[in-house]
């Protein structure tokens, strides 16, 4: 078995110890992408690692996880890691959700490395400011939205409370118009005509009728 998975020390427990191989490696991802992640305390039987769950869990988080971002911290990064630092100290995991695809533990060497040992740079007190300012943006920008909103709603309530009263002032206006007109509306008015034009003629018609006496 250890021929197999290669030389290393083994703790209190048995559990093996030292640098992973990569035979050791491929067990774990096949495990993984068969069983999925958090079943750790289970590999070591069902695969015959000689590996404790703590460090299959270490070994697939910090190492062998497909999302993982390769290479160097960029700038930006830095940069972020110096702000959050500002805000919320050590806590690595927190921070770590900010930066896709680095660990925790690749931030806390990365800080300890390049921060730790230095003095409090002015680097640092510019990123607790450059934080600040921005939480700062973005809280007048998210204020500045609810009370446009609140305006939009105030506007909106009130042109419904304004609509029906004006809508009856209309129709009260229309059927007081409808009423004054012959043939009791638009319709009969316009296209009723030849009713007015019958009455003249009718009248012009007893004008000229003869005498009889």
């Amino acid at each position: 078995m250890d021929a197999k998975f290669g030389l290393g020390t083994l703790d209190n427990e048995g559990w093996k110890k030292g640098p992973w191989t990569a035979q050791e490696d491929k067990l774990l991802m096949e495990h993984v992408n068969l069983h999925g992640e958090g079943k750790w305390n289970s590999v070591s039987k069902l695969t015959g690692l000689r590996r404790s769950g703590k460090s299959c869990r270490l070994r697939w988080v910090n190492y062998l996880r497909p999302d993982l971002k390769r290479g160097n911290i960029t700038t930006q990064e830095e940069n972020i890691i110096q702000e959050l630092h500002a805000l919320w100290g050590n806590r690595w995991s927190t921070i770590a959700r900010s930066l896709p695809g680095r660990t925790d533990n690749e931030i806390k060497n990365y800080w300890r490395t390049h921060f730790k040992k230095s003095k409090p740079s002015k680097n640092v007190e510019k990123a607790r400011a450059r934080f600040l300012i921005r939480q700062r943006l973005e809280d007048q920008q998210h204020q500045d939205a609810e009370q446009q909103q609140a305006d939009v709603r105030a506007f909106m309530e009130q042109a419904e409370e304004a609509t029906p009263v004006e809508d009856m002032e209309e129709m009260t206006y229309l059927n007081s118009v409808t009423f004054m007109l012959p043939g009791g509306g638009f319709d009969g008015y316009l296209s009723d005509g030849s009713t007015e034009e019958g009455s003249w003629g009718t009248l012009w018609n007893l004008a000229d009728a003869p005498d009889d006496t």
